[in-house]
């Protein structure tokens, strides 16, 4: 159900509503109450003596509404007003610069690294074990902070730091080699 629109209660009330309007009105309590509350305020306000204002009053009335509307704070323009500093144009167009010239750089582009197959001939490994057994020779003698000094040891990270320096190819090798040695370790 729609009732009667404020414009429609006015029409209502000069006479002038249309007569499907009126039939609603005719059939509804609540825009009956209404129109009878509007007719009720209309009603009290001209019977009220209000007196004609001095001509003084409109001679100073457009100067009142001018100060008044001046008074008033303007509507933000939409940008913050720290935005709008005449200093800020040259960082912006040094920032868009910048932004430009980091998504327009060429990168550096990784030829394909062929992944250094690892032979299962004995001698390799042998030869992998000596070279250790060499650096243990090396640095058994050392304390902790000569062999951290000379950057001997494995600090926190290094480890992700190294797998995440390999190229693809290179991680996929090391991951089917971790997982061939865990399969030889179980067994």
């Amino acid at each position: 159900m729609n009732h009667l629109t404020s414009d429609e209660l006015i029409d209502a009330m000069e006479g002038m509503l249309d007569a499907t309007r009126q039939q609603h009105l005719d059939a509804c309590e609540a825009c009956r109450r209404e129109l009878a509350e509007l007719s009720s305020v209309l009603r009290e306000a001209r019977a009220l003596n209000v007196p004609e204002p001095s001509p003084l009053y409109w001679q100073h009335f457009s100067e009142r509404v001018r100060t008044a509307v001046d008074a008033e704070a303007l509507p933000s323009g939409g940008w913050p007003r720290w935005l709008r500093w005449p200093a800020l144009v040259p960082l912006a167009a040094m920032a868009l610069v910048v932004i430009a010239l980091m998504v327009s750089a060429p990168t550096p582009v990784d030829p394909p690294a062929a992944v250094a197959a690892v032979d299962a001939n004995p001698g390799d490994v042998a030869l992998a074990a000596d070279s250790w057994v060499m650096v243990a020779d090396l640095v058994g003698d050392m304390d902790w902070d000569t062999a951290s000094a000379a950057g001997l040891v494995v600090e926190p990270g290094d480890a992700e730091w190294a797998v995440l320096e390999l190229s693809a190819n290179e991680q996929q090798e090391l991951t089917r080699l971790l997982r061939a040695e865990l399969l030889r370790a179980k067994s």
